[in-house]
């Protein structure tokens, strides 16, 4: 599905409020395709999913193409911009409404949300008996889906006074929305996934099908649905987050059966299509290189040369990079450092002209922010000729399912049970630890981890030992359970919104962005002024005053 749905060019172009493209006439020709006329065999309805599925990718570079990247990895304490981009404003909280990049992902998602209703609209419009009912619901089931997905990103950046869009354009009032009312986007969002967990099939079942895989399943429906109900209090802000409903979600996911941990962490972060889409995948965007340089194939990804080697090699922009905080937050001995951070006694690079490269060599190159380290994770090894590459962008994966049910088991007072019962909090940290120390043989032949087993010390030992992990203490289940999100999942857009959750609820997890200038009235990004400017209904949020 990777290449089945990065190829194909939707017939039917959208035309949607957030661009502020509306029709000037009412002409209408017979012979030509039309949102009226189209939708009216099933190749033509699975065909208005892929716009929105494209829409996570982005044309705008808003989606995980480009932008979002520094969208929801520079707020975060673990990334921060180096010298090289000094327009950049999202790790200063302290956007401006005018900033370019802070406006991708509202007009890319906006755009899925349109495409996602249009297609929703023409499933439920569509008659044709030749087309069975479960073939519509797994159509329905994708579109669900994808609308969920594109707010609660948009709800998590922006704030749920966004714009709501629940049905296709069909009135010229459609155009000029207002703002959502409180607490009626987050209803969507939950909504949206329930319905979707109940249309789409099994991972087992769709993937079947080669096509399919790498779609939305059962699986990814309620993964979102359980992360939704745990963001609840940055969705719908100052609500606490919903851990009795979600807790049952997470066990349903585990006791499918669908799903389990790859035996190597790198595995997760890999352009091989043997590994792509695997066993511990939830959900992942599916990147796919085409022959056309910046970004013309719309199918790419950009994060190898945004954020990951450090300057001055193979020709990386290294705009946004790793901090000290995210070096120091790796336990030494865990071989996840290395296969996440390009850093001191870890992988090398190969370059154009079959080099190999330290980090050491590379931050000799480097004329200033000598302290930042580069991102190694779901980035290539080797030189490669582009700015973009195919590493498909996980979203979701199965150790992060584990972690949030053990949060759960936290928030219902499970902490205390033993290491080896399934019922405690404990067991499954301990599962995902587990899996860091195993031997990853496909490694570089000089890392240690390559031969023999990472280091790590149990949950129980932790506790016991109570290092102080910048500037947390690991004698509480809560704290290893920040400790362990951060290390497994850096990188992979959730740090920023972890602090803002827990912190809703206990200001100490704030202090790490206070630190670097965040502040509530600042938790969000402004609306784009263009937005505002185009739609007299629309008023920003506090960021925009």
């Amino acid at each position: 599905m990777k290449q089945h749905i990065t190829k194909i060019i939707a017939a039917v172009c959208i035309c949607t409020a957030m661009t502020g493209c509306k029709p000037d006439m009412d002409i209408n020709n017979p012979a030509e395709a039309s949102t009226d006329n189209y939708y009216k065999k099933k190749s033509e309805l699975e065909n208005a999913l892929i716009p929105a599925y494209q829409a996570l990718i982005g044309r705008k570079q808003g989606g995980y193409c480009f932008t979002t990247l520094f969208t929801l990895l520079a707020p975060g304490d673990d990334f921060r911009r180096t010298y090289k981009w000094a327009a950049m404003y999202q790790d200063t909280y302290n956007t401006p409404a005018s900033d370019e990049a802070a406006k991708g992902p509202w007009q890319d998602w906006f755009n899925g949300i349109m495409a996602a209703n249009l297609a929703i609209d023409k499933i439920n419009q569509f008659n044709d008996k030749s087309v069975s009912a479960e073939e519509l619901n797994t159509m329905l089931g994708q579109a669900l889906f994808l609308r969920g997905l594109f707010y609660l990103n948009l709800a998590s950046i922006y704030g749920e006074t966004i714009p709501l869009y629940d049905h296709a354009i069909a009135t010229r009032d459609d155009y000029y929305p207002g703002n959502a009312e409180k607490g009626a986007v987050y209803a969507q969002i939950v909504a949206d996934f329930t319905k979707a967990a109940e249309l789409l099939p099994v991972r087992s079942k769709f993937y079947s099908k080669a096509d399919n895989i790498g779609r939305a399943t059962q699986g990814s429906a309620l993964g979102f649905l359980a992360k939704a109900y745990l963001w609840r209090p940055i969705i719908e802000k100052g609500r606490e987050a919903e851990y009795d409903k979600a807790r049952p979600v997470l066990k349903r996911i585990i006791d499918s059966g669908e799903y389990e941990l790859n035996a190597n962490f790198r595995d997760n972060f890999t352009n091989d299509p043997k590994k792509e889409n695997g066993k511990e995948s939830i959900f992942e965007v599916q990147m796919h290189n085409g022959n056309s340089w910046m970004g013309g194939d719309l199918s790419d990804s950009w994060r190898w040369i945004n954020i990951g080697l450090p300057d001055g090699t193979g020709g990386c922009w290294w705009n946004l990079a790793p901090t000290k905080m995210a070096y120091d937050e790796f336990e030494e001995g865990d071989p996840r450092r290395y296969m996440t951070l390009w850093c001191p006694g870890g992988a090398t690079f190969t370059d154009s002209k079959g080099k190999i490269v330290t980090f050491e060599m590379m931050n000799e190159k480097c004329s200033s922010d000598k302290d930042l380290y580069g991102t190694r994770k779901a980035c290539p090894d080797v030189n490669i000729s582009d700015a973009d590459d195919d590493y498909n962008d996980p979203l979701m994966r199965y150790a992060d399912i584990l972690l949030m049910y053990a949060e759960c088991l936290h928030a219902a007072g499970k902490d205390g049970a033993d290491i080896s019962d399934r019922e405690g909090a404990k067991y499954w940290i301990q599962q995902v630890r587990n899996r860091a120390n195993n031997v990853v043989p496909t490694e570089q032949a000089h890392l240690w981890y390559q031969h023999s087993p990472g280091k790590l010390p149990t949950v129980d030992e932790l506790l016991v030992a109570a290092p102080i992990i910048n500037g947390f203490k690991m004698d509480n289940v809560m704290n290893l359970i920040m400790h362990e999100r951060c290390v497994e999942l850096m990188g992979e857009y959730y740090r920023y919104f972890d602090l803002m959750r827990w912190g809703m609820k206990d200001p100490q997890y704030l202090e790490p962005i206070k630190k670097l200038g965040w502040s509530e009235r600042k938790m969000y990004l402004p609306f784009p002024q263009d937005e505002l400017n185009n739609d007299p209904n629309l008023t920003g949020n506090d960021a925009n005053k």
